[in-house]
């Protein structure tokens, strides 16, 4: 409401000042003494809308930080529920088992994946494939059906 009546206040000045200039083309005594009694009739109107107000209600009173009600034990799980877990830098692995019963494994750490199977299920006709060691490949499709391990 303050900011409204403060607006009300320099529009009705605004228009003095447009209308004296529209009339007189040049600046004149007269014009400037004008100008200078509507800027305090706007001040004096201003005052006068503001006093009619009613008086702003006082803030309201925030809750203290630590409520008595609450043991340390119930504050502690509270923060500890709404913690952040940063899992950027965590090891995930998925598992994956083809129709040739092939399975794979995507693993993904700090955002970046990539998949490893040690089964000779699917092999190559004249290479030996050691199954102690896990091969890199290629990772199916994320809607393949992956299993979180």
């Amino acid at each position: 409401m303050k900011t409204q009546s403060a607006r009300i206040a320099v529009i009705a000045a605004a228009a003095l000042l447009a209308t004296h200039a529209i009339a007189q083309e040049s600046i004149t005594a007269k014009g400037v003494a004008d100008l200078e009694q509507a800027k305090r009739s706007a001040v004096e109107a201003d005052k006068d809308i503001r006093a009619a107000e009613p008086p702003a209600p006082p803030p309201a009173q925030k809750p203290p930080a630590i409520s008595g009600g609450e043991s340390s034990s119930e504050r502690f799980d509270k923060a500890a529920e709404g913690a952040f877990n940063d899992r950027s830098k965590t090891r995930t692995i998925d598992h994956y088992r083809s129709a040739d019963g092939v399975v794979i494994e995507r693993i993904t750490y700090a955002g970046k994946s990539y998949c490893v199977t040690s089964s000779t299920v699917n092999y190559i006709p004249g290479i030996l494939h050691d199954s102690s060691k896990a091969r890199e490949v290629t990772c199916p499709p994320a809607n393949a059906g992956w299993v979180r391990k």
